[in-house]
């Protein structure tokens, strides 16, 4: 994969769901995307799109203040058809951050 064919799906933290909030029904061409969190909590969701079949390689959230906001990025983990994992690769707004495998 090269930044040419890097396929980024962009989102607002508005867009993002908690786990417990029951997804919508989904179109053929859309999938749920479970985000990672680094900190203690349940991962959120969002409604990804397929492009060409596939799904997001990052989704990119951009949060706060809106003169220099931060932006968070999850990396495709597993993708399992309507069920696509994403794990938390970058925060801006964070010095640091640990994850660990479950």
């Amino acid at each position: 994969m090269t930044e040419a064919t890097l396929l980024l799906g962009n989102i607002s933290a508005e867009h993002v769901s908690q786990q417990h909030v029951t997804p919508p029904t989904l179109n053929d061409d859309e999938y749920i995307a479970t985000l990672s969190t680094s900190s203690p909590g349940a991962p959120g969701y969002v409604v990804g799109r397929r492009v060409q079949g596939k799904a997001y390689d990052r989704i990119v959230m951009n949060y706060g203040p809106a003169d220099k906001p931060w932006q968070r990025t999850w990396q495709l983990d597993a993708d399992r058809g309507a069920r696509v994992n994403y794990q938390i690769l970058d925060d801006t707004s964070s010095t640091g951050f640990a994850t660990a495998e479950r």
